[in-house]
């Protein structure tokens, strides 16, 4: 990896035009020095000098903001011109598309600061007694069509009770009760959520039992009525009920539940469902409609299309990127692989063998987008919905019943079994990730195409800029695989026994243990974070480097910091911004404060005082381990 190195020291690849890698590098170099405050030390606040200045010398709220917003630019160019209207691959899929987005442009029915909600809520056209197949779920339980934990390639319909976070729902339920005159008319609905906070309250378990049933032992254990099952696959489809397999938790709260929904007024019940769905429909739409928000919606509720019209009309760096990707990958899992020789955490040989396995197979993909090449699979995708460009509000029932039914359709594939041709990511999201995300049942790291735009990433840029701010966030993806929660699956993404043998043995334990301070947010997150910025700058200096011992030719595009130095800097821009309020993961000035802070070099490379405190290496070497494999230019 030292290889590396030297290319940052020389003039970069001939492949491409110098001029064209000089501007990009300039450019990238001129964005991290306007973001700097150069009134704080590196030393004591990292985050505040790689950072501190980029809300004065940016529109944006951070680059995520920057690069999504250049997304919905080249869309919402797309959605308004002529290009693809004689499309002979997909055309279908793309009129649905323009007809989604001119309805959500153009009608101005909206249900954000309507002075009479109530009104829609009691004349509203949905059958209460269907709301999953509406695409309303969190009511009274939560139901989601998944692969089986140990089968990553079955699917299973899972229950369990709903999310904390339906409560907020349930308040704005609350609240449009309220603006009733009939008291007697809302009085049940009161009662009802009442109980279910109850229940759910007196049930909430961190970790509860998981059972794995046939649909004949799920109806002998719960009382749950036959038209959930119904409503799951369709009328027509009852006779598939008995191959079903269902992973159940929160078991006696599901039963106290449905006995009590069972000897409920039903009157109450359906207002309540009513309601929801109004609140749902609340939730979905864009705050403030315009082509841009717009964009973004669908990017969220339709990912399939939006990710087809994009990759086909606007994405043009797709062999590049791949290229790109690949290598960084290629270099993070051969660092990870002389972790594993040092073998700091003692495994023994078949838990070696367990994880060089799982981190061999660890794949990358660019865009959210299925294997499948033949057109008539996109363009027949959303066949069943029916669009139009005058009704977004109809618009948005037809989509999230849409996602429904395609969540749900792979019960119906031979032997429920997962089809790698057709998957993709299609859950319950009402905000799309613009950034890598790891799943464990694919062992794969996804990489949305949006986020593959400048400041955040270009294929021409200086090697140092890739491999530190997309090299250190694909680090962190990688070492999900390794975390406590992700080495409980193996290669093929089934929780193995052996996974469970790591995360109980005491090294690794310990490894845990170092980690949880300071406070944190989500422990998963902050070892991701500190492992991943950690393989990242060991791939790209060599394990062990120290930057006390080298001398360093300035770049051409940037002659003030040294490589290491630029590397932290290059690292940090993914998250500089304003501080966002914390929701899974630690704010951004701690994640990365925290994270260089447990990079033992980082002190070396800024010159600050050396700490005697213990940095918190999971899977990285000893210093005295890899003293001996040092390369260097």
């Amino acid at each position: 990896m030292g290889s590396l190195l030297l290319l940052c020291c020389c003039l970069v690849a001939l492949l491409i035009p110098i001029q064209a890698l000089v501007d990009i590098n300039v450019a990238t170099a001129n964005d991290i020095h306007s973001n700097l405050n150069r009134t704080t030390s590196p030393c004591t606040n990292f985050w505040n000098f790689a950072c501190g200045g980029f809300s004065s010398a940016s529109e944006y709220v951070d680059n995520f903001e920057r690069v999504e917003d250049q997304f919905a630019s080249a869309m919402v160019e797309f959605m308004e011109s002529h290009l693809g209207e004689n499309d002979t691959l997909a055309p279908r899929l793309i009129g649905q598309m323009r007809l989604y987005y001119k309805a959500c442009t153009a009608d101005a029915r909206t249900l954000h600061g309507n002075p009479r909600p109530e009104e829609l809520v009691n004349h509203w056209t949905l059958h209460p007694k269907k709301f999953l197949v509406d695409g309303l779920n969190g009511v009274f339980i939560d139901e989601r069509v998944d692969v089986a934990a140990n089968d990553s390639m079955g699917w299973v319909v899972q229950i369990k009770m709903p999310d904390p976070s339906a409560k907020y729902s349930d308040l704005r339920v609350l609240q449009l009760m309220r603006l009733y005159e009939e008291e007697w008319y809302t009085w049940g609905v009161f009662e009802l959520v009442e109980k279910m906070h109850q229940l759910q309250a007196e049930y909430r378990a961190e970790n509860p039992l998981v059972y794995t049933w046939s649909y004949s032992e799920l109806r002998r254990q719960i009382p749950i009525p036959h038209s959930f099952f119904i409503e799951l696959l369709g009328g027509n489809h009852t006779e598939e009920f008995d191959r079903l397999t269902f992973e159940v938790s929160d078991v006696e709260y599901l039963r106290e539940c449905f006995r009590f929904l069972r000897d409920f007024s039903s009157e109450p019940k359906d207002t309540y469902i009513r309601a929801r769905q109004y609140v749902l429909l609340e939730e979905s739409e864009p705050r403030e409609r315009n082509p841009r928000s717009c964009i973004h919606h669908m990017r969220a509720y339709l990912p399939l299309g939006m990710n087809y019209i994009y990759d086909r009309f606007i994405y043009q760096n797709r062999e590049q990127d791949t290229q790109k990707l690949q290598e960084i990958l290629s270099n993070l899992k051969a660092t990870f692989r002389k972790y594993l020789d040092a073998n700091r955490l003692q495994l023994t040989p078949d838990q070696l063998a367990y994880v060089r396995e799982k981190l061999k197979g660890i794949q990358i993909k660019i865009g959210n987008l299925p294997e499948e090449k033949f057109p008539e699979f996109y363009n027949n995708h959303y066949r069943s919905a029916n669009f139009t460009m005058t009704n977004f509000l109809a618009n948005l029932l037809e989509a999230l019943a849409l996602r429904t039914r395609l969540q749900n359709a792979g019960l119906l594939e031979r032997d429920s079994r997962v089809d790698l041709r057709h998957y993709y990511v299609n859950d319950n999201v009402r905000k799309a990730r613009t950034s890598p995300f790891y799943e464990n049942e694919r062992n794969t790291i996804t990489v949305p195409m949006e986020f593959l735009q400048w400041p955040l990433f270009d294929h021409r840029q200086h090697a140092i800029f890739q491999h530190s701010l997309l090299g250190a966030v694909m680090g962190h993806e990688m070492n999900h695989a390794f975390e406590q929660e992700g080495i409980l699956f193996d290669a093929a993404g089934n929780e193995s026994p052996v996974g469970l043998e790591i995360r109980e043995s005491q090294t690794f334990r310990d490894a845990l243990k170092c980690a949880e301070q300071p406070p944190f947010v989500s422990l998963k997150e902050r070892l991701a974070d500190l492992n991943g910025l950690q393989l990242a700058y060991d791939s790209f200096f060599g394990l062990d480097h120290d930057s006390r011992k080298f001398e360093y030719r300035p770049y051409t595009f940037e002659r003030q910091f040294t490589a290491p130095q630029l590397f932290h800097l290059s690292y940090a821009q993914f998250f500089c911004g304003s501080l966002p309020p914390v929701i899974a993961h630690d704010r951004d000035d701690e994640r990365v404060n925290v994270s260089v802070g447990n990079l033992r070099q980082f002190a070396y490379d800024f010159n600050c005082e050396t700490s005697h405190s213990t940095n918190c290496e999971m899977w990285r070497p000893r210093e005295e381990a890899s003293s001996n494999r040092n390369v260097h230019p």
